[in-house]
């Protein structure tokens, strides 16, 4: 098998086979923001998918790559959107700001989307219009704020960890969370650095991957700790934080 398609499949595998426990298992708990988490990690490996159905599809059948490409851009919308919900129902959903932020933030994906389509941009590789710019904003804004929000309730947490007041390994999960959402906040922020540029996106395949992936184990850490990280967790000293 090709070194580059290889690499695909093993994303693509990573993501069905760290996404599908989580949401299994956020499924039995009744877990609804764990379930959206998962859910966008699921949705990311179907985008994957996509991407590869694009990449690898005989140039012979140009519209079934295209309808690959399209296909690629909606399910990635569809993970930032669980990503949002979640971030906006775990941090701030007594917030009217933040509510209102989350909404226009999709609002702006859905004209990007059509307002390409008028166009006949309806895959995306287009950056002479202001609606692809539209959506790829919106969706590095959702990434970058559920990064800085988890990040920031680690932090908070951390200070009740060296007080006794709250578990180690609940308050590195917030971290794991802000990893992962971290990771698709830079790879869709190189997207939009090759997008404007005239090399095109595709030579960063494996720089995402490698993000991708990360981010998949982290979390995997914060949903399935083994024992051995967790105990790590709980004996690291955390008196410099109070």
């Amino acid at each position: 098998m090709h070194a580059e398609l290889l690499t695909h499949v093993v994303t693509i595998a990573a993501s069905f086979g760290i996404g599908l426990p989580i949401l299994r298992k956020a499924w039995r708990a009744q877990d609804r923001l764990a379930a959206l988490l998962a859910a966008s990690l699921v949705l990311d490996g179907i985008e994957w998918v996509f991407w590869a159905g694009h990449l690898y599809w005989p140039a012979s059948n140009p519209a079934v790559s295209d309808g690959f490409a399209t296909a690629c851009r909606l399910t990635i919308s569809a993970a930032v959107l669980c990503m949002g919900f979640f971030t906006w129902l775990t941090f701030r959903s007594e917030s009217r700001t933040a509510a209102i932020a989350l909404w226009a933030s999709l609002a702006a994906m859905a004209v990007g989307f059509f307002g390409s389509g008028t166009l006949g941009d309806w895959r995306g590789f287009r950056s002479d219009h202001p609606w692809i710019w539209m959506e790829v904003t919106a969706q590095i804004f959702i990434y970058g704020w559920t990064c800085m929000e988890s990040l920031l309730y680690h932090h908070k947490l951390r200070k009740r960890v060296a007080l006794g007041l709250t578990d180690a390994v609940l308050a590195n999960k917030f971290l794991l969370w802000g990893f992962y959402a971290g990771g698709y906040f830079v790879s869709q922020t190189l997207f939009g650095v090759a997008l404007a540029g005239p090399d095109g996106y595709t030579n960063l395949d494996p720089l995402s991957i490698v993000l991708t992936l990360t981010g998949m184990g982290a979390l995997w850490l914060a949903f399935f700790p083994p024992d051995a990280y967790a105990a790590w967790l709980r004996s690291e000293p955390l008196s410099r934080d109070t």
